[in-house]
């Protein structure tokens, strides 16, 4: 059985129920929606432990565990899907410290789980003006913008026609085939712009260890946060995609 923890309970469901439906259909799935961001979480981890059974909301989103059971007995593999965030008011700099530390806790999914981050948030995947975007490996976002709260409007008046309101991936909207497509071209571009990310080559690597979590995380601070107060627009849930069918 599979663990996926979201940070929200409308985008992110939304995002993965086609995934899941095209992707995991032969998996026993269980989705947890926390409804707080990622340090919050980091707050309840630290507060029980390190204990992801007691910090997650569980019970509310109807996952009954056993008395005494270990998180690793239940789910074989646990992932994690949250957003980047930075204009958070603890500050770039706390959030940057939280996310590290998280990172490197949440590194594997056959373990404690595993962590993925969207740049800045969800929305980031419908930030597309055609699909495939031959400039989308240049797109970026300025911390101001997120401070004043104004990426979820601009990534809906952003989006190309099949991707407002995410109707590209959604089934009930769009016919399966097309939702495969849609997919596979975000797989794509969002694979392709991790690794100009992270080693200035707009290309699919050969090995996917060269986009980890980590490594997009750390060229993420040094070449656009440390550099001009921007983040390099980017999705997590077609880079998870990509991995797992590796």
């Amino acid at each position: 059985m599979i663990l996926f923890v979201f940070e929200g309970g409308k985008a992110e469901p939304l995002v993965f129920d086609s995934l899941a439906k095209l992707y995991l259909k032969d998996e026993e799935v269980r989705v947890v929606t926390c409804e707080h961001d990622l340090p919050t979480l980091f707050s309840r981890l630290r507060k029980n432990g390190y204990d992801l059974f007691r910090s997650l909301p569980l019970k509310e989103n109807g996952i009954e565990v056993p008395e005494g059971a270990r998180m690793d007995t239940l789910f074989s593999q646990i992932f994690l899907f949250f957003d980047y965030d930075f204009q958070n008011a603890i500050g770039v700099e706390k959030v940057n410290e939280i996310l590290g530390e998280m990172l490197e806790y949440f590194d594997d999914e056959t373990e404690n789980g595993k962590l993925y981050v969207n740049y800045p948030m969800i929305e980031s995947l419908k930030y597309t003006k055609d699909l495939p975007d031959a400039d989308y490996c240049n797109y970026v976002v300025s911390r101001k913008v997120c401070t004043e709260h104004k990426f979820k409007g601009l990534s809906e008046t952003f989006a190309c026609a099949s991707a407002k309101q995410y109707r590209f991936i959604d089934l009930k909207k769009t016919p399966t085939e097309e939702v495969k497509q849609s997919w596979d071209l975000l797989r794509e571009q969002n694979v392709r712009k991790a690794n100009y990310i992270c080693n200035g080559k707009n290309v699919i690597p050969d090995k996917k260890d060269v986009i980890s979590q980590d490594k997009i995380f750390a060229a993420q601070k040094e070449k656009y946060v440390e550099e001009s107060n921007n983040v390099s627009i980017l999705n997590s849930f077609p880079i998870f995609l990509f991995e797992y069918l590796r």
